[in-house]
């Protein structure tokens, strides 16, 4: 009902999305995250990185690239419109030691391709092309989050998919069920 989501528009959406978590999440700060993560998956997200370093660990995801990527479903409400695509990615995923820097699981030299469904949702009133460079849609400034979910300089709410297309679910392989 949009003309102007074309799939082009929807997939660099997906790809800085892509980009900006798994910089956050290799960063141990999920800060510049929140600007393209629902507030339920920042939370899913932000448990894993303390279940972590409480055990002295941190995931490591370096040189990380989609490779493919397909949508597999479509849904919409009377609220959202939630897209959900199949992404085959690559890239160097290992845990270390904070302490040392000793590699537990993993590989520091070796890609790892994997495969994952990615849902991004966005409120079914809104209209226009998705943002890629990490400014409000909004108002246009650059984009800082506050702990409430809201842009920084408009106070928006950004992270629940009422502007702009957010990540709210990533599901492996073996728990998807369509």
């Amino acid at each position: 009902e949009d003309p102007a989501i074309a799939e082009a528009s929807i997939i660099a959406r997906l790809h800085h999305v892509y980009r900006v978590v798994n910089d956050a999440w290799t960063a141990n700060d999920l800060g510049p995250a929140r600007a393209v993560v629902s507030d339920g998956l920042a939370d899913y997200l932000q448990y894993w990185l303390d279940a972590y370093r409480a055990q002295g660990l941190r995931n490591v995801l370096a040189d990380m690239r989609l490779t493919h990527h397909v949508p597999v479903k479509l849904v919409r409400d009377r609220h959202y419109d939630a897209l959900t695509l199949r992404i085959w990615a690559t890239g160097k995923d290992y845990v270390v030691r904070r302490d040392d820097g000793s590699t537990v699981r993993g590989r520091r030299d070796r890609d790892r391709a994997y495969s994952e469904y990615w849902t991004l949702i966005r409120a079914r009133v809104r209209r226009g092309a998705p943002r890629v460079d990490g400014a409000c849609s909004n108002c246009g400034a650059p984009l800082t989050v506050t702990m409430a979910g809201a842009c920084g300089h408009c106070g928006a709410h950004v992270t629940g998919g009422e502007l702009d297309w957010v990540l709210s679910k990533i599901e492996q392989d073996d728990s998807y069920r369509g």
